[in-house]
């Protein structure tokens, strides 16, 4: 994706989750805002509170019983952050075209289908967390010289992260150190948009 000049400006203003839950809501926040710059100038000129919100609302719609095409989806708690499958078709626009590619065994092959969907024009999101369970979500925006930009949600930043950390399991995303699974969600048109 071809970060616009707003879009940086929203990366740069380091909009940080608003609780320790809604870290796949500010991921889907995010990612609104990078392809839509109306949403975008929107979040700039109401700051840490327009994204607080925005977020708490994401997540609310997230984990409810309907996604964002009005379809019916399995329930989830919000307690326990945002299940992959519902933060696919948010950011596909209600899509159930997404591919999920497991990092946990195979981080190889996760770090290659990221740079593909990178190298397509899509941010692709990502689950990390310990040895035992994925507890975190990240945003891939922008391929490296062997390196991956990404926003990070609990700091707010923009970080690189290495090819070989991500490999080798010394992640440093939040806490977090393991590369869990990537989604690689195709676009859709904004028509279909809820956020």
């Amino acid at each position: 994706m071809s970060i616009s000049e707003t879009g940086r400006l929203v990366l740069g203003r380091q909009f940080q989750q608003p609780d320790r839950r809604s870290c796949g809501a500010a991921v889907a926040v995010i990612a609104e805002a990078l392809g839509n710059d109306h949403y975008a100038r929107r979040l700039l000129a109401g700051g840490d509170e327009e994204f607080g919100s925005e977020v708490i609302g994401m997540h609310r719609r997230i984990t409810g019983l309907i996604d964002v095409s009005g379809n019916v989806q399995a329930p989830w708690s919000r307690a326990v952050g945002t299940p992959p499958w519902a933060l696919a078709r948010q950011l596909g626009r209600g899509s159930r075209r997404h591919r999920v590619v497991p990092a946990r065994l195979r981080p190889g092959a996760a770090w290659a289908a990221m740079n593909t969907g990178l190298a397509r024009g899509l941010v692709v999101p990502a689950y990390v967390g310990d040895r035992w369970a994925p507890r975190h979500v990240v945003l891939a925006l922008e391929q490296g010289e062997d390196a991956v930009r990404m926003y990070e949600p609990s700091s707010g930043r923009v970080v690189q992260v290495p090819r070989e950390e991500w490999i080798e399991g010394r992640l440093r995303l939040a806490r977090w150190s393991q590369a869990w699974l990537v989604l690689n969600v195709p676009r859709r048109s904004a028509r279909h948009n809820r956020a």
